[in-house]
């Protein structure tokens, strides 16, 4: 009788629901993009396309994204998971090995806040990214720029990025 009453109690214990992978959503990044920005990363012309290269890998405790911009490798960004759901911690390291100060990432929904600012120690301007995600295939950015520490932001640049493929 106790085997049995232990069997039924088994049966309906809750099934214990895997962790919520806090990267899944940075999937979006991997694959080949066509960016058209009003101020292009080659400096070209206003609304000249830029070729963005994003490979990315998810990892155990990691996620990167390699990026190559016109066929030129231009840094690898590093991810690791905040407490917080939808916050994630940036790295972002350069081909030289050079690596920036911890960023900020929070996602809301389809509205994703990068924020980057120098160490405590050192001076500088601080920048902010906004990446609106308007399908699988298209995302609109705004980058901003602060010289008071974040008390107010000045538009440097905005544009679309278009998959050209996964």
């Amino acid at each position: 009788m106790l085997i049995a009453l232990l069997f039924a109690l088994l049966q309906n214990a809750p099934v214990a629901q895997p962790a919520s992978d806090p990267f899944a959503p940075l999937a979006i990044y991997n694959g080949t993009w066509t960016v058209k920005a009003e101020h292009p990363w080659s400096g070209a012309a206003a609304g000249s396309p830029d070729h963005l290269a994003s490979r990315c890998e998810h990892f155990t405790r990691y996620f990167a994204c390699e990026q190559t911009i016109n066929g030129k490798t231009q840094s690898l960004i590093v991810y690791t998971a905040d407490t917080s759901p939808g916050k994630l911690q940036t790295r972002f390291i350069d081909p030289g090995g050079l690596a920036g100060a911890r960023g900020d990432l929070t996602m809301l929904g389809n509205h994703w806040t990068y924020l980057d600012k120098p160490p405590p120690s050192l001076k500088g301007n601080w920048s902010r990214v906004e990446n609106y995600i308007l399908d699988n295939d298209h995302i609109r950015f705004e980058e901003y720029e602060s010289s008071d520490e974040g008390k107010t932001w000045t538009k440097i640049n905005f544009g679309i990025e278009e998959r050209t493929s996964r």
